[in-house]
């Protein structure tokens, strides 16, 4: 019956993101910020923090976007997601308006550790697309660092699945009333300038800390380590946030518990993450190249597989965008269509596997 319920909430969140993502009405960065955040439930200091920093994140892809800037009808485009007053370049990031809803949750998904479940699944039913981490998103780089460990300890192991960074754990622990300086205002910077030592080390202000999420799965990490649910390499009863395990041992344990933890960590962890049938791009050796990581971001984010092989132009015409996002030639239509090709399988030309839609 519990169960039952927690679906239907799902379903409805879901459908609610859905309708939010279609909607045409004008909206402001700050409104759409404001929307995101709160489906996390995030209020009072963590809220705050979290709208400050998305709002900083967003000022500087502005900034960096700059050269793409495009007059449209009296409006100045940046990369056809934020709307800005053509006749004053000097407004609050917060008041330009929003062109396209999807493409604004794409931006900020690169810039959030814990993002909102039923929006992340609404933007792949709106787009037919799944959200996943550029190449240049701080949060890739920060999960990229953790699956590069050899091992986690139950701290790491809790603080990782809980969209949050050990060391910030560790620091609001030491120093609580940090979380009450976050916001970027004039009490902050005050606060900053004059306790200097109390900064949070830079690489922390690109992963917001869920301390929150950290304490609720902290009971059920802690169970695991002393009841030797895991194979350790390591296993200290006294110390048990020091026993150390494998990160793929960890990340099993936590999806069977279910636990959502960043999906790109899979990504990272886990051979098994492209689906069976479909070989993964790289070679044992270790060498890739750029086309190589496309196809398999393509075949990632349209989940194709041995039943799912897709419609080769619909393919093509991601990996066209690809491209021409990541310049890696002049625009090509034929190696776009080559690439669709290969990372479909055979029978699937003489239209003997299946789609879908």
């Amino acid at each position: 019956m519990i169960n039952s319920i927690a679906r239907k909430i799902k379903e409805q969140d879901v459908d609610s993101s859905i309708n939010w993502l279609r909607d045409n009405t004008r909206l402001n960065v700050r409104q759409g910020l404001m929307h995101i955040t709160s489906l996390n439930s995030l209020y009072g200091p963590h809220y705050d923090s979290q709208i400050g920093y998305l709002k900083s994140k967003l000022l500087g892809e502005v900034m960096f976007a700059e050269s793409l800037f495009t007059i449209r009808e009296g409006n100045v485009i940046v990369d056809d997601v934020v709307t800005i007053d053509a006749s004053n370049f000097e407004p609050d990031i917060f008041d330009h308006h929003i062109t396209s809803r999807p493409h604004f949750v794409k931006m900020i998904y690169q810039a959030m550790s814990y993002f909102p479940i039923s929006l992340y699944e609404a933007y792949k039913e709106v787009t037919g697309e799944n959200l996943r981490l550029d190449s240049l998103s701080e949060v890739r780089e920060f999960y990229k660092s953790c699956s590069e460990f050899d091992s986690w300890t139950g701290h790491q192991l809790c603080a990782y699945i809980s969209h949050c960074d050990p060391e910030a754990v560790d620091f609001i622990s030491k120093n609580p009333q940090a979380l009450d300086h976050m916001p970027d205002t004039r009490k902050a910077r005050d606060f900053m300038l004059d306790n200097p030592e109390k900064l949070l080390p830079m690489r922390l202000s690109s992963i917001f800390p869920r301390a929150d999420l950290y304490q609720k799965n902290l009971t059920l990490v802690k169970a695991a380590i002393l009841g030797k649910v895991f194979e350790f390499i390591h296993h200290d009863r006294e110390n048990w946030e020091q026993s150390t395990l494998k990160p793929q041992k960890g990340l099993e344990w936590a999806k069977k518990k279910g636990i959502g933890y960043h999906p790109v960590l899979e990504e990272y962890l886990f051979t098994s993450y492209i689906e069976p049938g479909i070989s993964s791009p790289a070679t044992s050796s270790g060498y890739t190249t750029p086309y190589l990581e496309m196809m398999g971001e393509v075949i990632r984010e349209l989940e194709i597989s041995r039943e799912n092989q897709g419609k080769k132009e619909a393919i093509a015409a991601l990996f066209a965008k690809k491209l021409a996002d990541h310049k890696l030639t002049p625009p090509s239509q034929k190696l776009a269509d080559a690439m669709a090709t290969l990372v479909r399988l055979p029978e699937s030309q003489q239209g003997r596997a299946k789609t879908k839609g």
